[in-house]
């Protein structure tokens, strides 16, 4: 009974945004056609890069020679600064259980995340968060103790990473714009309690909640807390793109949504009182 509730449920959304969609046929042409430009501007020159990047670091030498002497996944590291959905594409094709180290390695990119930041409050407050963000997922990792994953391309041709990686992130982002136009189509916009439609945003889809936020009329104690939302749970948008990526890997879903929310109630600890 349960699972046919949820059927009903998902199908009953389903249809009411159908209705929707045919209803409002000039909001949803505006609203694909920004999603198309906030793909291609903002999503791919971001993407793609890091995640060539990515694949041609861990095909490579250096990964080996930082495991051998440093000790330290690099994981760890890559994840902070190509943000999600990457740390998910490191872990694609693996057939161990890698809820944890998905769970303690979830970011928004990190360039990207300090200037969103920087043009809603100042540079300090950008920097803090973001170390606050890195703190809480390090205490998660030291918390939790995930088995060490490696299962890397050990030393392939340099040509044959690059043509590999370029397609396999071609087909990633296909899924994602399909994501960003679904949630598009979603009409926060028309919301008009600002508190509710911040809120909203911050839950569903980073990019947007830091665009609304940085133009919004929102007191700066709750652009903090929506922005500190955001960087944890990276935007139910972000998770759907790391199930697509995950989807043949054995993973507990319900548990790395726990885990993230340990990770959320620690930042908004720390960042509400330290900031």
């Amino acid at each position: 009974m349960k699972k046919y509730l949820k059927d009903i449920i998902f199908l009953t959304i389903l249809f009411i945004i159908l209705f929707f969609v045919l209803l409002n046929s000039n909001y949803v042409s505006l609203k694909i056609d920004y999603s198309f430009n906030l793909w291609l501007t903002r999503i791919v020159p971001t993407v793609l890069p890091t995640f060539v990047i990515v694949d041609l670091l861990l095909s490579s030498y250096l990964v080996s020679i930082f495991q051998k002497y440093f000790h330290i996944n690099p994981i760890l590291l890559i994840s902070i600064i190509s943000g999600s959905p990457s740390n998910a594409y490191m872990l694609k094709g693996s057939d161990s259980n890698i809820t944890k180290i998905l769970a303690t390695t979830k970011y928004t990119g990190l360039v990207f995340t300090f200037n969103a930041l920087k043009n809603i409050f100042n540079t300090r407050i950008s920097i803090l968060l973001i170390i606050i963000n890195i703190l809480c997922n390090l205490i998660l990792y030291f918390i939790l103790k995930p088995d060490y994953y490696c299962n890397y391309q050990k030393h392939k041709n340099i040509i044959d990473t690059l043509l590999s990686s370029i397609r396999n992130c071609m087909i990633t982002l296909i899924y994602i714009l399909g994501l960003i136009m679904i949630f598009s189509l979603i009409p926060i916009s028309m919301i008009n309690n600002s508190f509710i439609k911040g809120l909203l945003y911050s839950l569903l889809e980073v990019t947007s909640s830091f665009e609304y936020l940085e133009y919004s009329t929102l007191s700066n104690s709750i652009k903090l807390l929506f922005s500190i939302i955001s960087l944890s749970t990276c935007g139910l948008c972000i998770s759907m793109q790391i199930k697509s990526i995950l989807s043949d890997t054995n993973y507990n879903y319900k548990e790395y949504i726990k885990y993230r929310l340990y990770h959320l109630i620690m930042f908004l600890v720390l960042g509400l009182i330290l900031i």
